[in-house]
């Protein structure tokens, strides 16, 4: 009789896959309140042999409170540029001093329709510049992205988020190098 325990092998492969963690912001259909928190990087990738481009950034979800990546489509994108120049909710920095509302018609297909929506100004909590404080740079975790894609070639996707451990990257006071993100990445 083979001995074999489901228990270990489930902290396995929770280990090895990261099954539970790599959470990111997907829009749903109707209306996501969200806090934009870092730059917008340019993120090109693949995904199913097509190329594809979202704009990668932080947000904080405001449907539970947490920090979450975001592959952000141009359209959302040019909406808060749109935001950004006009004379009523311009801004020049981020986080950004307002929540907005990112509308989905369509979520979920390649005719999603999006709409921006500004909220009222209100400053970050102390909670939430507390919980910023210890979260990895954008370019830290893009640079984890695609350091996962590198090691694992045939699997050249932008979903290969789901895989990345996110609170496993140093923030910027602790530079991450590649050695490290290729540990937090294939944990052994």
């Amino acid at each position: 009789m083979e001995k074999f325990s489901f228990s270990a092998s489930q902290a396995e492969a929770e280990k090895k896959y990261n099954i539970g963690r790599g959470e990111y912001f997907k829009v749903k259909e109707g209306s996501n309140k969200i806090r934009l928190i870092s730059v917008c990087l340019a993120h090109p990738s693949e995904y199913n042999g097509q190329k594809t481009f979202k704009w990668l950034c932080q947000v904080i979800d405001r449907a539970d409170g947490v920090v979450k990546p975001y592959f952000m489509p141009t359209t959302v994108f040019k909406a808060i540029e749109a935001l950004q120049l006009s004379e009523d909710f311009a801004f020049d920095g981020v986080p950004m001093p307002y929540d907005i509302i990112v509308n989905a018609k369509g979520a979920g297909s390649k005719e999603v329709v999006y709409t921006v929506m500004p909220t009222k100004e209100k400053p970050l909590t102390k909670e939430e510049l507390k919980m910023l404080a210890g979260k990895p740079t954008i370019q830290e975790l893009q640079n984890k992205i695609y350091e996962k894609v590198k090691t694992e070639p045939e699997q050249k996707t932008m979903l290969d988020v789901e895989e990345v451990d996110f609170d496993n990257i140093s923030n910027s006071e602790n530079q991450v190098t590649i050695k490290e993100a290729s540990a937090a990445l294939d944990p052994k």
